[in-house]
């Protein structure tokens, strides 16, 4: 038995031992970090309008949002749906650099029911 522990023991050291020499001998490479400031304009200051579409079991299955300034093109817009400080459903789409009118429709998952949302927040990234 004391034999067999010796032998278990060392079986278990050499395995240990291959795998801490193996990780050692990974290459290892570091990223630049960095930091700074900068000026970020908004592509739209007066704020959007939101109108919902709702389906017949009362659930918004998409956000018509109005009112986007042209300058805002390009950019990706983010609607989340909330009810108080929990986010209950969201969408994204990428709004058109050619042809933008202003209008975009974007479709929510999940699809939360209209009578528990409190709040719609949006922002542009980019353009």
């Amino acid at each position: 038995m004391r034999q067999q522990l010796k032998m278990m023991f060392l079986v278990v050291a050499t395995i240990v031992g291959t795998q801490t020499a193996t990780a050692a001998s990974l290459a290892t490479t570091g990223g630049r970090i960095g930091s700074g400031t900068a000026a970020v304009s908004a592509c739209d200051g007066n704020g959007f309008t939101f109108v919902p579409s709702v389906d017949s079991s009362g659930r918004i299955t998409s956000v018509t949002t109005n009112s986007i300034d042209l300058a805002c093109a390009g950019g990706m817009l983010r609607l989340t749906l909330t009810s108080g400080a929990s986010s209950v459903g969201a969408g994204a789409v990428t709004l058109p650099s050619p042809g933008f009118s202003g209008t975009a429709d974007v479709p929510i998952s999940p699809q939360p029911l209209s009578s528990g949302v409190s709040a719609v927040y949006a922002v542009v990234e980019g353009p």
